[in-house]
């Protein structure tokens, strides 16, 4: 049986829906939302995403912009835009007051580079045509990394470590680099109480990478079809579930309730509703009308 595809036109009427429909609730009155869209909808983040590159198509890198032949580089990655200009400083200034003159919803604020320029959570030097990177942290940057104590998997706790510290060595060019911010990264992670043992571990892991081009690969994991996951909403009882399956493993698959042999299961948790948070983009306009209800 073939795998069954979503008519597009039911898509464009759940869009609509969620586009002209966002009716909201303040002390006794309800309201209809007329312009934006409402905050918390997950399909918001995808239409924003839709809206600019429609506007990049029709606008930017259309034939008529008269700034088209400058712009040797345009790359975005959902709201912030990596540039490479060919042209004069008053130039590039006027390439962006045109830019903030062509949609009235969208507000355009440009940072010029001289040798060094931040994109994202990297900074990228530029020397004698070479470039190379390091990794950014805003100028309001906080140790916001998740406490050792917090109510999650413990697994996710235990190697977060890594994944950090790996994260370094993808985006620091240098070693130097990576030695500099490695040790600010431990620092943080024991002022938010993860053992010393897991810190150490893992930078040691990331400083004995020699291969740093591997770590720029995308990922190609492939699922393990053979392997069993049990799927249950984390909680308190979370590691009790574990450890009775595991102490009891090979009663659950004798007796004709499973194959002899199989290995225990894999464990992948759903988060409790109330704490699923949900992203969305915010346009600048959000005006309100009252609604007739």
């Amino acid at each position: 049986m073939g795998e069954s595809i979503t008519p597009p036109e039911f898509i464009l009427d759940l869009a609509h829906l969620a586009l002209t429909r966002n009716y909201f609730k303040f002390e006794e009155s309800f309201f209809l939302q007329t312009q934006g869209t409402s905050m918390g909808s997950t399909f918001v983040p995808s239409l924003a995403c839709l809206y600019v590159d429609n506007f990049e198509r029709l606008v930017v890198l259309h034939v008529d912009n008269p700034y088209r032949d400058q712009i040797k580089l345009w790359k975005r990655y959902i709201d912030d835009i990596l540039m490479v200009w060919n042209g004069s400083r008053e130039e590039a200034l006027a390439f962006a007051g045109w830019l903030n003159g062509a949609n009235p919803y969208l507000t355009f604020t440009m940072t010029i580079g001289g040798n060094e320029l931040p994109f994202l959570d990297l900074l990228i030097h530029e020397h004698e045509g070479v470039l190379t990177t390091e990794v950014y942290y805003k100028p309001t940057d906080r140790n916001n990394l998740l406490q050792y104590q917090s109510f999650h998997p413990r697994a996710l706790k235990d190697n977060l470590p890594v994944g950090q510290f790996l994260r370094l060595r993808r985006n620091c060019s240098s070693a130097a680099d990576y030695r500099k911010h490695a040790d600010k990264l431990a620092t943080k992670l024991q002022t938010k109480n993860y053992p010393t043992h897991l810190v150490n571990k893992a930078q040691k892991r990331a400083r004995n990478n020699n291969n740093r081009d591997q770590l720029l690969l995308p990922r190609a994991d492939k699922p393990d079809l053979d392997k069993i996951v049990c799927v249950t909403t984390f909680s308190p009882l979370s590691n009790k579930i574990q450890k009775i399956i595991k102490d009891d493993w090979k009663i659950l698959t004798s007796g004709g309730h499973g194959t002899p042999g199989t290995q225990p299961p894999g464990y992948s948790y759903w988060l409790p509703r109330n704490y699923i948070s949900r992203q969305a983009l915010r346009g600048p306009h959000h005006s309100v009308t009252p609604s007739p209800l």
